[in-house]
């Protein structure tokens, strides 16, 4: 991949195997706040290609479910077709056998331009990653979410922290520089 998304972490993303460079984003999270450690069990919600679902593994997840609406292919683990807007938690509960220690959403819409549009699409993503906290996430679970900077990042990062006892906020170095992006890191899920 040349032109102008090519940089080195795409270089290194496509040299090590990965489907995309995000994986260094949450490689840069673990390095910093250390929420995966072998043996838990992890929802992975915006899994495709798959970067952060290889990851998790390569750092001993037990169990690994993945949502998306396309979804990796060649990787262990239970990955579900769907639209993470509409899945039941049932369905994933389910598909975790027990609720998780760590949900990951990396989930994005497909950008239009709109500067304010694609914000409030990506913070009802993020949203519904932190809804589902209440039935997936064990109590002291974290979660791991993206956020686009914007009107509503305010008032979402403070629901973030009415629910965890500690929230980081990270923009890891593998953002891109144009990006409006940046990651919550909460740990210490208080419950449903």
């Amino acid at each position: 991949m040349k032109g102008r998304w090519s940089d080195h972490y795409t270089r290194r993303a496509q040299a090590e195997g990965y489907g995309a460079r995000s994986v260094y984003k949450l490689e840069e999270i673990q390095r910093r706040v250390r929420v995966i450690r072998p043996g838990i069990r992890a929802l992975d919600l915006g899994c495709y290609p798959g970067s952060w679902s290889r990851y998790l593994l390569e750092q001993g997840v037990r169990r690994l479910v993945g949502v998306d609406l396309k979804v990796p292919e060649g990787l262990k683990g239970t990955f579900i077709a769907a639209d993470a807007l509409e899945i039941g938690a049932d369905v994933l509960l389910v598909a975790l056998g027990d609720p998780a220690d760590l949900i990951c959403s990396d989930m994005a819409p497909a950008t239009t331009g709109d500067r304010f549009g694609d914000h409030v699409r990506q913070i009802a993503l993020a949203r519904r990653a932190l809804a589902l906290c209440a039935p997936l996430l064990r109590a002291q679970g974290a979660l791991v979410v993206k956020v686009f900077e914007g009107a509503e990042a305010q008032a979402f990062d403070a629901e973030v922290k009415a629910r965890f006892a500690a929230v980081r906020r990270l923009r890891p170095d593998a953002t891109r520089k144009h990006s409006v992006e940046y990651f919550l890191v909460a740990t210490g899920h208080r419950g449903a």
